[in-house]
């Protein structure tokens, strides 16, 4: 997969630099012959490995440009905050489960 993403990477520097020239994950797919999860796990590798990838609705593509790190930065934040949110309201459900096979 390393391959891959050192091709998607390249890809996306050569064809894909600004918001407005974003490209959709599935067209990334076709292209690549990769799966969806594949894909976030391949972009994901990259940004971890410093690749200035950015994403939004409009799909992925390469920047330096401050604002679009940042704007990207904010987006996956705020899935965090929002798994985070979840997460938090399964852990209570299981707790009330738990609490509820204890007292029958």
């Amino acid at each position: 997969m390393a391959e891959v993403g050192k091709d998607i990477t390249e890809y996306l520097k050569e064809f894909h630099t600004t918001e407005g020239k974003a490209i959709k994950a599935r067209e990334l797919c076709v292209l690549f012959n990769v799966h969806q999860k594949q894909l976030r796990n391949i972009v994901s590798d990259l940004r971890q490995n410093g690749e200035a990838i950015c994403s939004s609705t409009y799909g992925y593509w390469y920047s330096r440009d401050p604002d679009d790190i940042s704007t990207t930065l904010s987006r996956l934040v705020g899935q965090v905050d929002n798994m985070q949110k979840v997460i938090a309201g399964l852990n209570r459900i299981l707790q009330e489960v738990q609490d509820g096979q204890k007292e029958s």
